[in-house]
């Protein structure tokens, strides 16, 4: 699921009069290398000092050890080094590092936790896999061959059967007794139970076990459940992270979502089904947003970006392994087990797992920061280059609004740092700000409902394409494991893209593309020339999907950045509901949901055309 649907990493803007925006600035250290090509004007934001302590604190650097380099008038080892000069650092980078191996080591395990969560939305796709049917056979007339009984009885599509008391009617020797002569103008009625093809085994798909067809075909409404509960996660899993830290959230959402997986595969009506996938929808969004949100605030520089898009490229391998699983394991039941509990094991990193260091700097919460630097220099092996006294770096940088946990002897050097770096409180400033205000104030409405455009169409395609491609006929096992082996590429391929090309040009063409593709299926003459345009989409769009979220981050500033993500993932929201009623419109024309795609990605690459540019 996207992928869809992530916030920004956390970071705090500086307000004040106007600074060197070089290496070491104020405004680089805390904005985390997000900057517009063409500044603007001020937003009310969040009063915070982060001074250059390499610059203004001499009491912060470490003795000189013999055979230390000088650079600059300073002493510092020729391996170290000085991460507070880089214009994409701030004040965490400069005791973490950008990318680590600490930071390798927590990317890596947390991009997993992409791969239950794509298994739950898009396992659906093969537990309601279509299977023939027809009206179920009377245990009388079990002699007649199938074939003989679906011709005499009922009609072609399995779904009427011919309005006759089979209770009086017997076969025997080849022929029917007591079959009514006027057979062919008596009316229908609905068959009161169906039978399906056993061409695959005798496994069932969640269809044939409730029997979801003809009048009792509600399969988008039951795929509508997850989606809904995943755009409820997608919106509040940002405010539930904020508001309790992004470690546990995930870890405790991680749980809800293979328990109640689990408990899904021994559901025993529709109603459970339906309900126990809206929750399972909202956990699974929430785990995919704030492992997002945790990879992205462990590293910091160009690797934000890199790291962002990485982190969903095992959602397109996943779309391999479903396939492959699914092939294996055919009974729904069975396979909703599968991808549900055996994920219980990652609660088992639970103790060791870092919390967001932006976030415990955020929250004022020194002593575990603190805790978090040294275990990962330790790791690192750079304890030597660790100031003895960082913590004051650390508590100084520490927003206004909250009060750090220091300790007393330093609490009074940590005001006089902050009282020499910051002119008179402006109450407009350090105020509460009511982010909705913001982000449809004058300076970013207009960008607001361009993302909106941009998420909504996005989505449309990508998970129109994802989840529906089974309808577009050929093997759906194949399909799907060829699409996403392709799609793995393309993510690999657009960080690659992004980096030269820049990464509003990347997406203008990642949008564009794949809606010309969904666009040419008009003109090719078979099913399978439609196949092969619509997984080039796929791939294309698959791309989009994992750079868009980064991308929307750096559109606003840090006060509104989490808010103003929200706001697309809203979008997406809407989208996802969307999407099932989207492929009842085949039943209008065969290609229509695919030309409203292929309109959707031309008005999405007009829109981002219209936003302004980042470096």
């Amino acid at each position: 699921m996207s992928g869809v649907l992530r916030r920004g990493s956390l970071n705090f803007d500086c307000v004040g009069g106007p600074r060197d925006k070089g290496r070491g600035s104020l405004e680089a250290n805390l904005y985390g290398g997000y900057r517009e090509t063409r500044p603007g004007s001020k937003t009310p934001e969040i009063s915070v000092i982060a001074l250059d302590f390499r610059r203004y604190s001499e009491d912060l650097k470490k003795p000189p050890k013999e055979g230390e380099q000088e650079k600059d008038g300073e002493q510092l080892p020729p391996t170290a080094r000085d991460l507070s000069q880089d214009a994409d650092s701030d004040v965490i980078s400069n005791f973490l590092g950008h990318y680590t191996r600490w930071s390798f080591l927590w990317t890596l395990l947390l991009c997993l936790f992409q791969l239950p969560t794509t298994f739950h939305l898009f396992m659906f796709v093969f537990q309601t896999a279509p299977k023939d049917f027809w009206c179920a056979q009377p245990d009388h007339l079990r002699q007649m061959s199938l074939s003989e009984w679906r011709n005499l009885s009922q009609t072609s599509n399995g779904c009427l059967l011919l309005d006759v008391d089979y209770s009086q009617v017997s076969y025997n020797g080849n022929q029917l007794i007591n079959w009514p002569a006027n057979a062919s103008e008596l009316g229908y009625r609905q068959c009161p139970h169906f039978e399906f093809s056993d061409v695959d085994g005798p496994a069932k798909t969640l269809v044939q076990e409730f029997e979801l067809v003809c009048g009792r075909d509600i399969l988008s409404l039951v795929e509508t459940c997850f989606l809904v509960g995943a755009a409820a996660g997608a919106v509040l899993s940002g405010w539930i992270s904020d508001r309790f830290g992004r470690r546990h959230t995930l870890m405790a959402f991680v749980t809800i979502q293979s328990v109640f997986g689990g408990i899904l595969a021994f559901s025993t009506s529709v109603a459970m089904f339906m309900s126990l996938r809206v929750i399972i929808g909202f956990a699974s969004m929430t785990v995919t947003v704030v492992s997002f949100v945790l990879v992205v605030e462990l590293v910091s520089g160009k690797w934000r970006t890199i790291i962002g898009i990485l982190n969903i490229l095992p959602v397109a391998i996943s779309y391999v392994l479903s396939a492959g699983l699914a092939y294996l394991i055919r009974d729904w039941r069975h396979l909703q087990l599968a991808i549900s509990w055996p994920w219980l094991i990652m609660l088992s990193i639970w103790f060791w797992l870092p919390e967001s260091p932006r976030w415990l700097l955020a929250q004022g919460r020194l002593d575990e920061l603190c805790v978090l630097i040294e275990r990962a220099a330790r790791m690192n092996g750079t304890t030597d280059n660790l100031p003895s006294n960082y913590r004051k770096t650390l508590e100084a940088a520490v927003p206004r609004t909250v009060v750090p946990q220091s300790p007393p002897e330093l609490a009074g050097q940590v005001e006089e740092v902050r009282a020499a770096g910051t002119d008179a409180a402006d109450p407009a400033v350090t105020g509460h700000v009511n982010p909705l205000l913001v982000v449809f104030g004058a300076k970013y409405w207009r960008t607001t409902c361009l993302t909106l455009i941009i998420w909504l169409t996005l989505i449309i395609i990508y998970f129109g394409l994802t989840l529906h491609l089974s309808n577009l006929g050929g093997n759906v096992y194949i399909n799907s494991a060829v699409a996403g082996t392709v799609e793995a590429a393309s993510i690999c391929i657009s960080i690659v893209v992004v980096l030269k090309v820049g990464i509003r040009r990347s997406l203008i063409g990642y949008m564009l593309l794949p809606g010309l593709c969904c666009l040419a299926t008009n003109l090719v003459p078979n099913q399978t020339g439609v196949i092969a345009l619509a997984t080039i989409a796929k791939c294309l769009i698959g791309a989009n999907n994992a750079i868009i979220p980064t991308y929307t981050a750096m559109q606003y500033p840090t006060i509104v950045r989490n808010f103003g993500v929200g706001m697309g993932n809203l979008a997406s929201g809407i989208a996802l509901i969307l999407v099932p009623f989207l492929w009842q419109l085949e039943h209008i024309d065969a290609l229509l949901p695919l030309n409203i795609m292929g309109v959707s990605g031309l008005i999405g690459a007009i829109a981002i055309s219209l936003m302004k540019d980042v470096e």
